[in-house]
């Protein structure tokens, strides 16, 4: 594979997309959004956090491989395990404890819009689409704040008996609690030491610890739902947050309550524009209850697309019954990419989708079911365009309008996803599913599905992580509908 004939894909894309963003009428993206306090963590301020506590303990507690965060000990021990493997990780804490710890002994660099929800309604505004809808239930005044305030971006608001459209900040509840997330980011090469034991991050990533108060509800306002019409015209739906969802609530309802109103919600958005597809993002999801029913029972049979990074599907398999294949996605061995691609193919069928995006580093892998409107090559520019973009973000830590995400094309493809690729080639020739002329431009012919095989665009010293993986998701999904409503159109 050559990396100019990448370098040239991905700037023919970005502009071949850019052209079809106007035939979209309208994106619906739901539900959560948080404001996120951001920490960068150096060496020195790492020596001085686990100086709080007795190393000897911080050891027992990482062995312990806590899932939610109930005290301090719990925090560090996790950040650690976070580091050592170089991996993501969002971890639930359900008090105020650890949030006024960290306040008092701590503190952030600054303050952002955060949530996958979130996050996505702000880049896809400036994306300068004609009308962004967020829906968030528990948008607060100071949340509202992060949403940019723009003509094209709108929330539900309830007046009387009706629904109109408005911009957040004149949407809000008033009264509200705002939602704040912790996040820890970290460098590669970092030297952690602690109770004798030594290492170095494999690379830059983030500890995110998930502020989950009581009164938290993943859920839509009666009449929202009711009047779901006002929102049209829209093209797509991206829906995020379920990792919020929780077993049982005080009141007495339980997750079933609200996976049932989240599939009423998805069914009636599609019954008001069958041509509508529907995207859900996957994030890091530690109760394997919450995570089996989010894939079986919402995403399953119900959604068009899925979006998800090498761990998460690792996950999504574990709690579907392919213990080994996960095993063989989380191991990242030297035919890591096979057992990924595997791996997206069997949630592909298993859940019935139509699309399966799996994001990595340096390269990223979209399966498809036969039959869908568009072509690879299509398809192809839609995760060029979405690999340009988590460039410009990762470069810059911000895009703020379409002029600044093309800053991403300067940004080289990376060679070790071209390198993870000419590996998966080999795979793909020798199993006869697909020629070479064919795997040179990333397309795949399988017996029951295609897929695209792209390298990526990748920063060696991002500005920041949080917000890359809904950048790549939310942008190949949108610019997927975009090519579409182009195509219909004759254009």
């Amino acid at each position: 594979m050559d990396i100019q004939e990448w370098e040239q894909r991905h700037t023919d894309a970005f502009y071949n997309v850019k052209e079809a963003l106007p035939y979209l009428e309208g994106m619906f993206v739901a539900y959560n959004s948080n404001i996120d306090a951001i920490k960068h963590l150096t060496d020195k301020e790492l020596s001085r956090l686990i100086g709080f506590f007795k190393e000897t303990e911080i050891q027992e507690r990482v062995e312990t491989y806590p899932r939610e965060i109930k005290d301090p000990l719990d925090f560090m021990a996790r950040l650690l395990i976070s580091m050592r493997e170089g991996k993501a990780a969002e971890i639930p804490a359900h008090t105020s404890d650890i949030h006024e710890w960290l306040k008092e002994h701590m503190g952030f660099d600054y303050a952002r819009m955060g949530g996958q929800a979130g996050i996505i309604s702000n880049l896809l505004a400036y994306l300068e689409l004609k009308k962004v809808v967020a829906y968030i239930p528990w948008l607060s005044e100071e949340q509202a704040e992060y949403f940019v305030a723009s003509d094209n971006l709108l929330h539900p608001k309830v007046e009387g008996e009706t629904v109109t459209l408005k911009r957040p900040q004149e949407a809000f509840k008033p009264g509200i609690e705002s939602k704040v997330n912790w996040i820890f980011e970290y460098s590669k090469d970092l030297e952690v030491t602690c109770n004798g034991i030594k290492f170095k991050v494999p690379r830059d990533n983030r500890l995110i610890i998930s502020s989950r108060p009581k009164w938290l509800r993943l859920d839509m306002d009666r009449e929202v739902y009711e009047h779901l019409d006002s929102l049209l015209p829209i093209d797509g739906a991206i829906l995020s947050g379920y990792q919020m969802i929780k077993e049982q609530y005080e009141d007495g309802s339980t997750y079933k309550d609200y996976v049932a109103n989240s599939v009423k919600v998805i069914e009636k958005l599609k019954s008001l524009n069958p041509e509508l597809r529907i995207h859900v993002e996957l994030t890091s999801i530690q109760n394997r209850l919450i995570r089996k029913a989010i894939l079986t029972e919402i995403v399953a049979k119900h959604v068009h697309s899925l979006g998800l990074d090498t761990v998460e599907v690792a996950n999504a398999l574990n709690v579907l019954g392919h213990e080994e294949l996960s095993y063989s996605v989380i191991k990242k061995e030297e035919n890591g990419i096979m057992s990924l691609y595997q791996g997206a193919v069997q949630l592909l069928k298993d859940l019935s989708l139509e699309r399966v995006h799996v994001h990595s580093l340096g390269f990223y892998i979209c399966i498809l079911a036969k039959g869908h409107p568009l072509t690879l090559k299509e398809h192809r520019d839609s995760l060029l365009f979405s690999s340009t973009l988590a460039a410009a973000k990762a470069l810059n830590g911000k895009i703020e309008n379409l002029a600044e995400a093309e800053a991403g094309l300067e940004v080289p493809v990376s060679n070790k996803g071209l390198e993870d690729l000419e590996n998966f080639k080999l795979y793909c020739i020798g199993r006869k599913l697909c020629t070479p002329e064919e795997s040179e431009y990333g397309y795949l012919y399988g017996p029951d599905h295609d897929a695209v095989l792209i390298p990526s665009k990748v920063v060696d010293k991002p500005k920041a992580t949080v917000g890359i993986g809904d950048a790549i998701s939310a942008g190949a999904f949108t610019a997927m509908l975009a090519k579409m409503k182009q195509k219909r159109a004759g254009k």
